[in-house]
């Protein structure tokens, strides 16, 4: 299937939190957990969840795009962002199911999730949060994915949002693919609003 080229200009909101957990076959630590809406008017419009910790290699800390990112999971609604993501950056972007619930009154937003996929539930979340008040920031940082040999594939993230804390609430399906986070609960969790970013 064909995909669009880099760099990819997408525009959106992000809803996320970390958790200190260890996974099957994989470091104890911080883990970032976070739930994308990817809005009509970038380069690709879907949704997406990722989870991912910081990257440990040297080129992360050499590298001056700030926070550098090493994805876990990583499931979308797209199959072009899911082949792009492939072939472009060395993703482990799956296919999934999202749904996705936005109310609230006045200044504070309420947005629900739930993700599943062909082999059955993940996660149901939901967050509160007043980010339409939040000051845009800039954003700048990586992606580093290792390839099984010497070789790490980077992909690099430029642009801004409004970013603000948030109320969240996870709930993980204990035999799902994120169960080992199940009965967890996040250490701090944050929205990216109205963020527009170069993926390249």
């Amino acid at each position: 299937m064909a995909f669009p080229s880099p760099p990819w200009q997408l525009y959106g909101d992000l809803w996320g939190s970390l958790f200190r957990a260890q996974p099957p076959g994989g470091p104890h630590g911080l883990y970032a957990v976070a739930l994308v809406a990817y809005r009509p008017g970038g380069t690709l419009s879907y949704s997406e969840l990722v989870v991912a910790r910081r990257a440990d290699d040297r080129g992360a800390l050499a590298s001056g795009w700030g926070l550098a990112l090493t994805v876990r999971d990583l499931l979308v609604d797209s199959a072009e962002s899911r082949e792009g993501g492939r072939g472009l950056w060395g993703l482990p972007k799956e296919l999934g199911t999202f749904t996705r619930s936005p109310g609230g009154l006045g200044p504070v937003h309420r947005t629900a999730w739930r993700v599943e996929e062909k082999r059955g539930p993940v996660l149901a979340a939901e967050f509160l949060d007043a980010s339409a008040l939040a000051p845009r920031v800039p954003l700048r940082g990586s992606t580093r994915q290792p390839t099984g040999t010497s070789r790490v594939r980077v992909a690099t993230i430029r642009g801004s949002a409004r970013t603000s804390p948030c109320l969240a609430s996870w709930s993980f399906e204990p035999e799902g693919r994120l169960g080992w986070l199940a009965g967890r609960s996040p250490m701090v969790s944050f929205r990216l609003r109205d963020f527009s970013v170069a993926f390249a």
